[in-house]
């Protein structure tokens, strides 16, 4: 984080919601807050190459921003450049694809951005990742079924605050055992897309929350199918 920004704003898992997060965004003070993104831009919504176009343009634009890498992104990218997927590609993959092809975005140069992209981000006083450290003994360790990317075992307490998406919840809440939150709101389930900002001690200043724009609906029959 550069000197002249004095907070993080941390935006929950997107899922191609455009219309939500560009309002989510004029929320954002870019000048004083870092801007970092958990992960799971893509998949399951209605606006993916959209979503991935205005992120990795804000971090053009404001470069100490982050785009932590989420599974998803984990899957697209392997899926293109090494194995195929064919559970990703049914559930997700198929979808996404068709809205870049729809968009004129190509498949294969954003595959290289989202191998590229970090697994966490941390300073003395914050950690933020894709689903959290849990105790396993490689937590960063993209392979590992219980690493950053993918598990859902719990929380490690670390001295550092956690902030993490990949667990939809109704609301972000603080858990003081665990000294963390989950900012995974379900967007893409016509809930809503939240936000927390987060000073340079690791306090949490603020909870910023989004309802999901109606144009970023996904169908109850959709959402049983990828579920």
């Amino acid at each position: 984080m550069s000197k002249k920004k004095k907070e993080h704003f941390i935006v929950g898992d997107v899922h191609g919601c455009l219309n939500t997060l560009q309002a989510l965004l004029k929320k954002w003070k870019p000048n004083t807050q870092q801007l970092i993104f958990v992960g799971d831009l893509v998949d399951h919504g209605n606006f993916c190459p959209q979503v991935v176009e205005l992120a990795f343009n804000l971090k053009d634009e404001e470069p100490d921003s982050v785009l932590i890498r989420g599974n998803h992104e984990e899957y697209f990218y392997k899926h293109v450049l090494s194995q195929y997927n064919e559970d990703w590609f049914q559930k997700s993959g198929e979808k996404t694809f068709s809205q870049y092809l729809f968009h004129g975005r190509r498949i294969e140069p954003d595959a290289e951005l989202f191998k590229k992209m970090p697994l966490y981000y941390q300073t003395p006083y914050l950690l933020v990742s894709h689903a959290g450290v849990c105790e396993t003994a490689e937590p960063f360790n993209p392979d590992n079924v219980d690493s950053v990317l993918y598990q859902r075992k719990g929380i490690r307490r670390l001295q550092q605050l956690q902030v993490y998406g990949h667990t939809p919840a109704e609301k972000a809440k603080y858990d003081e055992a665990s000294h963390a939150i989950c900012i995974d709101t379900g967007a893409y389930k016509c809930n809503k897309l939240s936000a927390i900002v987060v000073n340079a001690k690791g306090d949490i200043k603020d909870l910023i929350e989004q309802k999901t724009h109606h144009d970023d609906e996904v169908s109850c029959e959709e959402i049983q199918r990828i579920a």
